[in-house]
């Protein structure tokens, strides 16, 4: 991971945005302009040397020419060639996209993640045995504070909605569960879309369709991860900002718009000194990459991220 990912300029965020053509502007300034010099009908110098091949007629200049045949002789020029070049904001948004795409529809196809066979399911039992093995790995690090799993924020919430087939009512608990309230019960905030929370479970339990069970278990480490991760280095605005009767995170506060920006910070400060589970920081990257991709894909973010090579 150090040798591929040691500076911030690693992964690139990726927006998609809206181009307003008619308002774009000829770069060329006026100078330029009133060099260029079209030469009239009755110019007496230079030599008709552009004939058209529909009719007899020439003209003095390439352009002209093309004009005349676009007019006269429905000419049109979309199926030439265009001339080389750097691509237009626009070009380069749609390549990246595609690539970023490609990347995230073959990820699951390979070996090492995909299901070993249609019989192999992620129960429940699974989920829980996961954090578990979590839990013991990360606790006098990470969870010291906390007596047992759980006691787990993140593990109280999958665990509740896993076997919850309807989505109204799995928004309906976790709605309930992540109001905030001062200390006379006023109800001071209500994330309006799904918080960074729901979304960690929701991504777990679309990927728990498609994966073994051996990968599964790496996919909930790196959410938990990365939950420590960001709720540790935003409990300051939280502290400020949302002072309340209840222990709230920002992972229950806060939607997920900013996961992408954070990834690389992530990877640097967070992932890298420590080695967490192994030194599989490319296997890191690549799952962000994906669960980046699904994030922008469900609308719950507005980028999503591609690796430079």
């Amino acid at each position: 991971m150090e040798d591929d990912y040691n500076s911030q300029e690693d992964i690139n965020i990726n927006r998609q945005y809206n181009y307003d053509y008619s308002q774009q502007q000829n770069n060329s300034s006026n100078n330029e302009k009133g060099k260029r010099h079209r030469r009239g009908k009755g110019e007496a110098n230079g030599e008709r040397t552009h004939k058209c091949p529909d009719c007899d007629k020439c003209y003095l200049s390439g352009p002209a020419l093309i004009i005349h045949r676009k007019t006269k002789h429905g000419f049109s020029t979309d199926g030439e060639k265009k001339a080389r070049g750097r691509p237009k904001a626009s070009d380069q948004s749609e390549i990246s996209y595609r690539k970023a795409k490609s990347i995230y529809d073959s990820f699951l196809n390979n070996e090492n993640r995909k299901k070993r066979s249609e019989y192999e399911i992620i129960d429940l039992d699974v989920v829980k045995e996961n954090f578990r093995t979590i839990f013991r790995e990360l606790k006098f690090e990470t969870f010291k504070e906390l007596n047992s799993v759980n006691d787990y924020p993140l593990y109280q919430l999958v665990t509740n909605l896993w076997t919850i087939e309807d989505p109204a009512l799995a928004k309906e608990c976790f709605s309930e569960a992540t109001q905030i309230k001062k200390e006379n019960n006023e109800i001071i905030k209500n994330c309006p879309n799904p918080p960074m929370e729901q979304v960690f479970y929701l991504y777990l339990k679309f990927i728990s369709g498609y994966t073994n069970k051996n990968y599964f278990g790496f996919v909930q480490k790196f959410i938990v991860l990365y939950r420590e991760y960001i709720n540790n280095f935003k409990k300051t605005i939280v502290k400020d900002e949302y002072k309340s009767g209840k222990d709230n995170t920002f992972s229950q506060l806060f939607s997920a718009e900013g996961i992408p920006e954070s990834c690389n910070d992530f990877f640097l400060e967070f992932l890298q000194p420590k080695a967490y589970f192994g030194n599989k920081g490319d296997e890191f990257i690549e799952l962000a990459q994906h669960f980046c991709f699904w994030l922008y894909s469900k609308r719950y973010t507005q980028s999503y991220l591609t690796r430079i090579d």
